[in-house]
């Protein structure tokens, strides 16, 4: 057997092995593959930019489950860092039952370093209720009584002055189903006249990017790339990059093997002709 012959027949554990390697080794050591960034993360990223740490608090609703973090939740994650180097506090809340644990995630590794829990972030934790729980949430945020490690919500510094959605100087909402973006707009947006960005899972960005042309959305992350795009506004590389690298190098690995068992069928067929 020639090697054109034997390139067609390689055996699949090699190429198991290649892909392994292929994914792996970004994700131990980021290649900074370029990325070029969307002017609907940028609008994000500027929005959070032009608040005051001073006096606005930022409320982050996690509308996703464990089930699309790994799609999603490095925006939250990119999102929170930015809001912690700019000294903006934020309130996590959610109407996912699995949100609460997505949100402690991230509050645990803030108080590891340092950040005061209640002060400057806090996790108001679930709110059953789906569409309904958003409105009377938005309403009166002290409807949710306790936070999700059982202090009295009125009671925490963060919350002092919030009766009202619109008390909140910015709303994000990172979102992979129902309830999720389309409820937001219609309880809060359309008529509060609350400004607002949101971070969906790639499959979905699709059906909102109307909200970001028609202003309803000021910005949009688009799944794991729109965190990666985030980072880079932040100069600050960290695991979506990471991905994202891992994913290129995975794409181009499959492409690679396509062209050489193309090429090595054509230069078989046409050798067998002549």
């Amino acid at each position: 057997m020639n090697l054109f012959n034997k390139l067609q027949r390689i055996d699949p554990r090699i190429i198991y092995a290649l892909m392994f390697v292929a994914l792996s080794f970004p994700l131990l050591s980021p290649l900074g593959i370029p990325l070029s960034v969307s002017s609907m993360t940028r609008a994000m990223y500027e929005r959070i930019e032009a608040l005051d740490p001073a006096t606005d608090v930022v409320l982050l609703s996690f509308g996703y489950s464990p089930a699309a973090a790994a799609d999603i939740h490095p925006q939250a994650v990119a999102v929170v860092d930015h809001l912690t180097k700019r000294g903006i506090r934020w309130v996590g809340v959610s109407f996912w039952p699995e949100g609460p644990m997505m949100i402690e995630q991230i509050t645990s590794v803030l108080e590891a370093r340092g950040g005061r829990y209640g002060t400057d972030f806090a996790n108001l934790g679930f709110k059953a209720g789906l569409e309904n729980a958003i409105a009377a949430f938005a309403n009166n945020p002290l409807v949710i009584t306790n936070d999700f490690v059982g202090n009295r919500t009125a009671e925490l510094p963060i919350m002092q002055g919030i009766t009202h959605i619109r008390d909140f100087g910015y709303v994000i909402e990172f979102a992979s189903g129902d309830p999720g973006i389309p409820a937001w707009i219609r309880q809060v947006v359309d008529p509060m006249g609350v400004r607002m960005s949101a971070g969906a899972v790639t499959v979905s960005v699709p059906q909102f990017v109307p909200f970001v042309q028609s202003g309803q959305l000021d910005g949009l992350l688009a799944g794991l790339r729109g965190a990666a795009e985030y980072e880079l506004l932040l100069q600050a590389p960290g695991r979506a990059l990471a991905m994202m690298d891992a994913q290129s190098m995975g794409h181009l690995l499959i492409i690679a093997f396509i062209l050489i068992g193309n090429a090595a069928y054509l230069v078989t067929k046409f050798t067998k002709k002549d």
